[in-house]
């Protein structure tokens, strides 16, 4: 693990010393009920590959759960490869992740993974702020969302809400 982390520390060090479209952001969620309350922080940090339609990103998320059960902490890491298929009207972009979610402590099994792809919309609201939903994941689970085998979940009720700040 130590090796892994010392690889993508050094590719983003690379990353950020260059001239590139760098950008940094992420998201915040509560889930705050009578007998429940779910906080969760996601950073990212992406690079949009120049004169092509695709980005490389690593994010982290970190959530916390508390219930009549107890409380749970984990942290999960994420890396992901948006392609970005067309623009509509300069402001709004299509794209598709291929994501990866492994679990780095707690909450689901230890060597628990998923692999799967996740359609969205981007808002690039200035030059600088960019808004990205993703609406629903497709792909492979290994007991990292509580299954072994495919998994399909459609969130169109409540996306996964992103906001980046480009350099």
């Amino acid at each position: 693990r130590d090796k892994l982390f010392l690889v993508l520390a050094l590719a983003f060090a690379g990353i950020f010393t260059a001239n590139a479209q760098v950008w940094i952001g992420g998201g915040l969620g509560a889930d705050i009920q009578k007998n429940h309350t779910g906080i969760n922080l996601a950073p990212e940090v992406g690079y949009m590959i120049p004169n092509t339609p695709f980005t490389v990103a690593l994010g982290t998320i970190y959530k916390y759960d508390n219930d009549a059960s107890g409380s749970t902490n984990s942290l999960s890491l994420q890396p992901y490869f948006r392609y970005v298929p067309c623009t509509i009207g300069g402001k709004f972009s299509l794209f598709l992740d291929l994501t990866a979610d492994f679990n780095l402590i707690n909450a689901a099994p230890k060597g628990a993974y998923a692999i799967m792809l996740q359609p969205g919309i981007a808002w690039m609201a200035t030059d600088k702020w960019t808004a990205a939903f993703r609406f629903g994941k497709i792909g492979y689970d290994h007991n990292f969302y509580g299954t072994d085998g495919f998994l399909m979940r459609c969130d169109l009720a409540a996306p996964s809400i992103r906001i980046y700040y480009n350099f």
